[in-house]
């Protein structure tokens, strides 16, 4: 990141609410990051070497995640390789000989870039893991989460059985579609558990 645009993230940074724990022993620069689920986010680089990430939307909205928010992500992360390859076998089995799929929404051709797996409805994954819980009666507060870590992109499930308790869960529950990302996100809230549905203490 240029020096220029650096200043303007450092103003931005100064707005998150761990500011001083991110910052550490002092800034060196900053550099753009690709995530494990494809998007962009900014990396500190301190002064002593070590790194960290941080949400610049978490830095304009002044607001934390949601304690929902992190245990969806958290569960999201622990089947993220078990999506990786539904994918994989998806495109592999699907594609043409252009290596294109259809987006199962608008039937455009996309790549494996530009696919986002969608959980079908009504099984949404918001839904996959509020059953999953309810089913065991837990809530919300009862999953054990690693938060605040360097460079943890996202929370991770601190239960092992738990974790792969959900995963042999989304298996066997879970339907995919793949659609092409802009379609994804701009179905997403239409799929959201309404008042009066089934949630979550927490």
């Amino acid at each position: 990141m240029s020096d220029e645009d650096g200043l303007d993230v450092a103003a931005l940074l100064e707005r998150h609410t761990e500011y001083v724990a991110k910052v550490g022993c002092g800034v060196s620069h900053f550099q753009v990051m690709i995530t494990e689920h494809g998007t962009q986010c900014f990396r500190i680089i301190r002064t002593d070497g070590s790194g960290t990430d941080f949400s610049y939307p978490h830095c304009i909205s002044q607001r934390p995640p949601s304690r929902k928010q992190e245990v969806a992500q958290a569960f999201r992360r622990a089947v993220r390789f078990d999506l990786y390859k539904a994918r994989d076998n998806f495109f592999a089995t699907h594609s043409g000989s252009d290596g294109l799929v259809s987006c199962a929404v608008t039937g455009e051709r996309i790549t494996r870039d530009e696919a986002h797996m969608d959980h079908r409805p009504p099984m949404t994954f918001e839904v996959i893991v509020t059953t999953f819980l309810c089913g065991r009666g837990l809530s919300l507060d009862n999953v054990p989460l690693t938060t605040g870590k360097d460079d943890q992109v996202s929370p991770e499930v601190m239960d092992h059985a738990l974790s792969e308790a959900f995963r042999a869960y989304h298996a066997g529950i879970a339907r995919l579609d793949f659609v092409r990302n802009s379609v994804n996100l701009a179905q997403a809230s239409r799929h959201r558990l309404k008042d009066g549905r089934i949630t979550l203490a927490g």
